[in-house]
Order: structure tokens, then C-alpha cells, then sequence
């Protein structure tokens, strides 16, 4: 098995013994970079991502005749990850209008669609915040955005998607809405703010380390 770390082969003997998930922890202590982080692998020219990365990884790493891993520093990985959320914060604000239009023209079939994808896309923003707050280490209790405790910004998605849920069970398109258009408004530019700092907090420890 050859193995390749951002295009650069590494020879590692003991990297073809065990499972690939071995082989990999191997190759992570020999690098000598302990800042770096494996953020991507393909496996004979496949991209190893989603459901099927737990059953590679268990598979004989001699199974493979090229490995390339993909490095990135927390910094920049984080960084990465907030500038992708702002843009599909803002693709999410935009369709939100869109659904409250949907909504006062009766189109209600095409407005749950929309908020549908909505919804699914606050989740995508909302698990790569997280993410980025662990790898960043922040103390959320003792934090503030916008004068308000991180933690409580970061729970306030929770609250709003809770009332939009029960104003969609209830049918009552009128208050769906006015929580489109005024409460969630308010979470987004909160998160916006959030993301805004993750993303700075990232870009000077980075400054820090070059």
C-alpha cells in the first residue's frame, strides 16, 4: 500500500499492517506536525466521506493500493468551516423570504418544501458551529455575542425551529410567518455574529502560529 499525505508519499512499513484505521493512526504520530488534522481521505481514487468512512476503516489496510490523506491545521479547518456556514446562512435567509411570500400568496405546498430545505440547512450551519467551538476549545459560558452569553446564542435556534414545527402542525400559516420574517430574523443576525467570531477567533490564532 502506498500512502501519500498532501501529495507527498510517506514510507511507512508499518502503515500496511492492520486495519486502515490503524495505518492511519500511524501515519498521524509520524507526521510531526501535531497542529495538523486529517480532514479527508480517498482510498484507489474514491473520496471516503459519510456512512461508508466507519466500514473502510475497519477494512485490511493491505486491501488498498493507494491511500492519500488530506491535512489541514483546527485554525484553518475552522475558518474553512465559518466561511462556508456565513454563505449558507445568507442562501437560507434569502429562501426564508421566499417562503414567507409563498405563504401570502397561498402557495403553502411550495412554502413547506422551501422551509424544508430551510430547516435542513440550519441544521448543516448549526453542526459545524459546533464542531468549530469544540476544536477551538471556547469556554461558551463565559463568552458574550453581541452582549448576550454565547451559550444562549447558540440554543436560540432550538427555541424558534420548536415554534415553526408547531405552527406547521398547527396549519397556522399566518403565525409561521411572522416567525419567518421577525423571529428567526433575529436568531439569524445573532448567528451571524457567532460564526463572525468563530471565524476571527480562528484567523488570529492562526497569526499566532505562522
Amino acid at each position: 500500500m502506498e500512502v501519500f499525505v498532501d501529495g507527498n508519499r510517506v514510507d511507512d512499513q508499518a502503515a500496511g499492517t492492520g486495519t486502515l484505521k490503524d495505518a492511519l493512526m500511524q501515519v498521524q504520530s509520524s507526521l510531526g506536525a501535531p497542529d495538523h488534522i486529517v480532514v479527508g481521505i480517498r482510498c484507489d481514487g474514491n473520496d471516503i466521506v459519510g456512512d461508508s468512512m466507519a466500514a473502510t476503516l475497519e477494512q485490511p489496510a493491505a486491501s488498498f493500493e493507494r491511500v492519500e490523506l488530506f491535512t489541514s491545521t483546527r485554525e484553518t479547518l475552522v475558518i474553512d468551516a465559518m466561511s462556508q456556514a456565513s454563505t449558507s446562512l445568507q442562501e437560507t435567509e434569502t429562501a426564508c423570504e421566499q417562503v414567507v411570500e409563498q405563504l401570502s400568496a397561498g402557495k403553502t405546498t411550495e412554502a413547506v418544501q422551501t422551509l424544508g430545505q430551510c430547516l435542513k440547512t440550519w441544521q448543516q450551519v448549526h453542526d459545524a458551529v459546533g464542531k468549530s467551538i469544540q476544536i477551538l476549545q471556547l469556554d461558551v459560558e463565559h463568552t458574550t455575542i453581541n452582549d448576550r452569553p454565547m451559550l444562549e446564542v447558540i440554543s436560540q435556534p432550538k427555541q424558534t425551529l420548536l415554534q415553526i414545527k408547531q405552527a406547521l402542525q398547527a396549519q397556522d400559516h399566518v403565525l409561521l410567518a411572522d416567525i419567518l420574517q421577525y423571529e428567526l430574523s433575529d436568531v439569524t443576525d445573532h448567528w451571524f455574529a457567532l460564526i463572525a467570531h468563530l471565524r476571527e477567533e480562528a484567523e488570529q490564532r492562526r497569526q499566532r502560529t505562522e
